[in-house]
């Protein structure tokens, strides 16, 4: 039982460094979309209609910049799915920031 608490305290320990790494990328450079900078992924997901398959693989890049390798590697993988990843991610992650 106490093995179980750990696992789930690690995961959310884990999940919360990446919320925190995404949602204030904090000294890192933004994302650049015409003349308009995107600093966070909350910024990322409230512009993500603006946005077009052909740069599916550039904001994985940037994600991946950001601190979070694994929803980059699934926008690699599937780049025609990346507006719905990234909404799950943001789904998944908007708990773990103040």
């Amino acid at each position: 039982m106490m093995y179980k608490k750990w696992v789930v305290e690690r995961k959310r320990a884990e999940l919360t460094k990446i919320a925190k790494n995404l949602f204030e990328a904090t000294g890192k450079n933004p994302y650049y979309r015409g003349g308009k900078a995107i600093k966070n992924f909350r910024e990322l997901w409230e512009n993500l209609a603006e946005f077009t398959e052909n740069e599916a693989q550039w904001v994985a890049a940037w994600i991946d910049y950001l601190g979070d390798a694994r929803t980059a590697a699934r926008i690699r993988e599937r780049p025609s799915k990346f507006k719905e990843l990234i909404n799950e991610r943001y789904a998944e992650l908007r708990r773990y920031v103040g």
